[in-house]
């Protein structure tokens, strides 16, 4: 996956929180697909989605940006689980492991085009895709602690003022 291209800088900063606020749905639905170790992280990182929507609404609010309804979000995010209905857990984490970078570098782009005062936000944003990257790798690699990766990033963001 490679990094999107953005019509103007309002573009990236709606998406990230939106594809945040589907991710939930997304992800739980996953969970709903698996079962064990795979079904326990998706619902971590579904609950990471959700902390970090949270987090970064002051950004869409100051921005004076619009997002779609909760519900279209949801379904959409669920749609999109159901297309990946069948996939295995070790071709997800792969795919993780693989495309979401793609995310890191957009966000890095966010990071350096909101105002200082939301950088931390961003950070945030960043911090949390980093985590599911290294989740995928460390659990692909057999890592028995993989889940400490999001578990980290869950306490770092609760921890946020």
């Amino acid at each position: 996956m490679k990094p999107r291209v953005f019509a103007d800088a309002n573009e990236p900063i709606l998406t990230a929180y939106e594809e945040e606020v589907s991710g939930e749905a997304y992800f739980a639905a996953l969970a709903e697909q698996h079962d064990g170790r795979a079904s326990e992280a998706l619902m971590l990182i579904a609950e990471m989605e959700v902390v970090t929507a949270r987090l970064f609404r002051p950004v869409i609010d100051a921005a004076g940006l619009h997002p779609r309804s909760a519900e279209e979000l949801v379904r959409e995010g669920r749609d999109d689980a159901e297309a990946l209905r069948g996939t295995s857990w070790t071709e997800f984490l792969a795919s993780m492991r693989d495309g979401y970078d793609a995310y890191v570098t957009e966000f890095k782009g966010i990071r350096a085009a909101v105002k200082p005062d939301f950088r931390p936000h961003a950070d945030l944003l960043i911090a949390h895709e980093v985590a599911i990257i290294d989740f995928a790798r460390a659990e692909l690699a057999g890592d028995g602690n993989s889940l400490s990766y999001l578990h980290r990033y869950l306490e770092e963001a609760r921890s946020f003022a």
